[in-house]
């Protein structure tokens, strides 16, 4: 069985969508009564996603930060040495740059679906069902988004990681079950240049990881 590297995302994770639901059932609460109107809804929408933006950014730069220094003890060597690592400058590179496999900015499309939400709910009658349907289907698409964000994040660290400890080689190593696609299987048990690497996460919900490799390998590799 390969190594778990999502361990702390997954704990992140249970963290994050706690939290998120007692948000969206505390705007579902607050949008029960009386009229609606408009800038104090906006107020209300933009504030919650503000306070679940700084949660789910601060949950990111754990998961960075641990894998980061995962990635560290697992590089070949006879002692670890201490390692500097911005994670809050790191998650935010990440979170302000396109991502070919999500296929967008993660902070613009944060807000996207901020305003989306906001649009619905001024759209519907408060109390009724196509709100509170409305109301779940924000609270799913968003955590379908950072779900695949802390995936990311943790996979990139430990790049970074890696990379910081002059491992120059990579191994891709698959979730081998009759889940994986046909893409991560080709690529399951390749070396790569770490510079070099095919995109990864290969897809959504991929958790394709890394492990350091040799240019040994990759040459013998190369020769079959």
């Amino acid at each position: 069985m390969s190594e778990d590297i999502f361990i702390h995302a997954d704990r992140a994770l249970v963290m994050i969508f706690n939290q998120m639901s007692r948000e969206f059932q505390n705007l579902s609460t607050q949008l029960g009564f009386d009229e609606l109107n408009v800038l104090e809804t906006r107020n209300t929408v933009n504030a919650m996603y503000q306070r679940m933006n700084e949660m789910i950014v601060r949950r990111y730069e754990e998961v960075a930060q641990n894998a980061f220094q995962d990635a560290v003890i697992a590089v070949p060597r006879g002692e670890v040495q201490k390692q500097e690592f911005d994670s809050s400058a790191f998650v935010a590179l990440i979170l302000r740059g396109y991502n070919p496999v999500s296929d967008f900015v993660y902070t613009r499309e944060y807000t996207r679906k901020r305003d989306r939400l906001f649009e619905s709910i001024i759209a519907t009658e408060r109390g009724n069902q196509e709100m509170r349907r409305n109301l779940k289907r924000a609270l799913d698409v968003l955590a379908n988004q950072v779900r695949q964000y802390v995936d990311n994040i943790t996979i990139e660290a430990r790049i970074e990681g890696f990379r910081r400890n002059g491992v120059e080689y990579v191994r891709w190593v698959a979730e081998d079950d009759r889940k994986t696609c046909s893409i991560c299987r080709e690529r399951n048990g390749r070396i790569f240049p770490i510079d070099d690497l095919p995109d990864i996460p290969a897809h959504w919900h991929c958790r394709c990881h890394l492990e350091p490799a040799t240019i040994e390998g990759f040459e013998r590799q190369e020769v079959v």
